[in-house]
């Protein structure tokens, strides 16, 4: 029986074509060789023609072609199947030919899926029967390529097993090639470097970020697991770093959200030695329950965010930030305690003279021990650090009462100005604060400069019941320059009463945190009138919270003034030694109404 011959070709007249195998393994190319010096060249190779030019291209058969011309020389007759196929249908018989003959490298067979997913316009249905392959094959291959071009190429030269890069691929980009350095250099086998890979690995259960955004991440262990054999298992960032950015993210978005709680929000970190200290009105290391509502309007009183592994996100509350003032209330709370229960047991034993120590009990006490006997409580004095915000707020208030005061009391308001000349603190006044004040009692003008023509001019026009009032402004303005110190002094020098200046009002309650208002509403008396309405209001947002705050039935907030709003009284040499019928005419207690009158108009003259 006869057959059709077989087309040849000249080895000469054939190239190389697109083949996706880029690694020739010496050992098999030599087995190969010697099965063609034995036997001859069995199957024909695959060939297309080139246009233009009177040679072909290899499709499919190239090992075979090397082998062939490397043996028999180019002049050797190479039996041909020769085929008009594109690109695309080139590539994919190639890679189905080197598939199914000498095993091409998973790396390999990754760049030529990549290049036919994109022909196909990312149709991956397509492109698996294109090539033959399952969809999960060609997602196995594709995954690949989140190796590094060093990795795969080490991958592609049998330097690594597929193991190995399959465990690459989900470690970021800038870290696989230092770890394949390492793999090369020690022979470590894809079971140690599963384990090492997983010391790193974040889980992401104990994430505190929205982890939806890891379903398609390449560094997510569960999209491996679910195509790889080898993987560090599912629920794992590979990806430590942008791990833990994001969960600082998370973590200063809770922090944040805390700062209109607390007056401190501390973010722990790993290496920061931070040691909470809690702060509670009972217990062991209690300070009292009106301590306590103290604290809780202090500078230093805050809670503290988790950074840490294993607490990511977790909050701390009710702790103390000053752990010397700490240690003092305590051992002050200790101290009471100790007492109180001393004179109760003595109370019960002499029940008599209990009875007669209750009637002098005001004289009897210690300072700051509020009738132990009758209870068997101490009770204490509570104090607290005032935050800087409102010692801010604060000052610039006393500033503004120093000024009406000045303004209303002209004759203590002229021996200010005179002590200030004296003591060499004429610098004190404030042209800027005296220019405003000007404008209100004489009208608006152009502003004024160093050279005193316009401004002389403009005085000189002053009727003769604006002069007073002009010079008491000018005095008045000192309220603005002289210095903390000073400004008390003064402040008690004018007898100016907190009562009649301080104002209730949102922009007020408003510098304060959730915790600083809770103990500012239990100092004066506003969480008692509020009663159980409080704790809803206080569970709320605050500014429903200081809505409520503001519009309690009854609370008497004219002349309710908080003891940080209060300046420090003082007897100085000035108020002992004042004029007495100064004091007389002008001492702010008792006033009339028309005096009250006068007062405000001189608030709103300096603003």
């Amino acid at each position: 029986m006869t057959h059709p011959p077989t087309p040849t070709l000249p080895i000469s007249r054939i190239v190389p074509g697109n083949n996706p195998r880029e690694f020739f393994d010496p050992v098999e190319m030599a087995e190969l060789e010697e099965g063609i010096r034995a036997v001859g060249l069995i199957e024909p190779i695959v060939v297309r023609p080139i246009p233009a030019n009177d040679l072909f291209e290899i499709v499919a058969g190239e090992r075979r072609w090397r082998a062939a011309k490397n043996f028999f020389g180019d002049a050797y007759a190479m039996p041909v199947v020769i085929k008009d196929v594109s690109d695309a249908g080139d590539e994919a018989m190639a890679l189905i030919e080197n598939h199914h003959r000498a095993a091409m490298s998973a790396a390999e067979e990754a760049r030529v899926a990549q290049r036919q997913l994109l022909r196909n316009h990312g149709d991956k249905v397509e492109t698996a029967a294109g090539m033959g392959w399952t969809p999960d094959v060609l997602e196995r291959r594709l995954a690949l390529l989140a190796c590094t071009p060093t990795v795969l190429g080490a991958l592609t030269k049998r330097q690594i097993q597929l193991g190995h890069a399959e465990l690459l691929s989900g470690v970021p980009p800038d870290m696989q090639d230092r770890v394949l350095a390492g793999l090369l250099a020690h022979k470590v086998p894809v079971a140690v470097l599963k384990a090492q890979l997983g010391q790193y690995a974040r889980r992401l259960g104990d994430a505190i970020f929205d982890t939806m955004q890891c379903a398609a991440c390449p560094h997510n262990s569960t999209r491996q697991a679910g195509l790889f054999a080898d993987s560090i298992g599912e629920g794992y960032c590979q990806h430590p770093t942008h791990f833990d950015e994001l969960t600082q993210q998370a973590v200063d978005a809770k922090a944040s959200t805390l700062c209109g709680e607390y007056p401190v929000v501390h973010v722990i970190k790993a290496g920061d030695g931070f040691a909470p200290l809690h702060v509670s009105a009972e217990g062991e290391l209690g300070v009292g329950a009106e301590q306590y509502a103290a604290c809780q309007g202090c500078k230093s009183f805050g809670c503290a965010v988790s950074a840490m592994p294993g607490s990511y996100g977790a909050v701390t509350h009710s702790l103390c930030f000053d752990a010397a003032c700490n240690s003092q209330k305590v051992a002050r709370w200790r101290k009471a305690s100790k007492q109180a229960a001393q004179q109760a047991l003595v109370n019960n034993e002499n029940p008599k003279t209990a009875k007669r120590d209750a009637q002098h009990a005001g004289r009897r006490q210690a300072p700051g021990l509020a009738n132990a006997s009758a209870d068997r409580k101490p009770t204490l004095r509570p104090a607290n650090q005032t935050p800087q915000r409102v010692i801010e707020y604060r000052i610039t208030q006393w500033r503004k009462w120093l000024a009406a005061a000045l303004m209303a009391q002209p004759a203590r308001s002229h021996r200010v100005l005179i002590a200030l000349v004296l003591a060499g603190r004429g610098s004190d006044l404030r042209a800027t604060q005296f220019e405003k004040a000007f404008a209100k009692i004489a009208g608006p003008g152009r502003s004024f400069h160093a050279d005193p023509r316009e401004p002389l001019r403009r005085a000189n026009q002053l009727d003769a019941d604006q002069v007073g009032r002009v010079v008491q402004a000018a005095i008045a303005s000192a309220a603005f320059g002289v210095d903390t110190t000073n400004l008390e002094l003064l402040l008690n020098y004018l007898e100016v009463d907190e009562a009649r200046c301080f104002r209730w009002d949102a922009t007020f309650l408003d510098l304060f945190t959730m915790s600083e208002l809770e103990s500012l509403a239990t100092e004066v008396g506003l969480k008692a009138a509020m009663g159980a309405s409080f704790k809803a209001a206080r569970a709320g947002k605050k500014e429903a919270f200081i809505k409520a705050l503001l519009n309690v039935a009854g609370f008497a907030y004219q002349g309710t003034v908080p003891a940080f709003m209060r300046y420090p009284r003082q007897a100085s040499d000035a108020t002992l030694d004042r004029d007495e019928d100064c004091a007389s005419s002008e001492r702010p207690e008792g006033r009339s109404d028309p005096e009250a009158a006068d007062e405000r108009e001189a608030q709103a003259a300096v603003g």
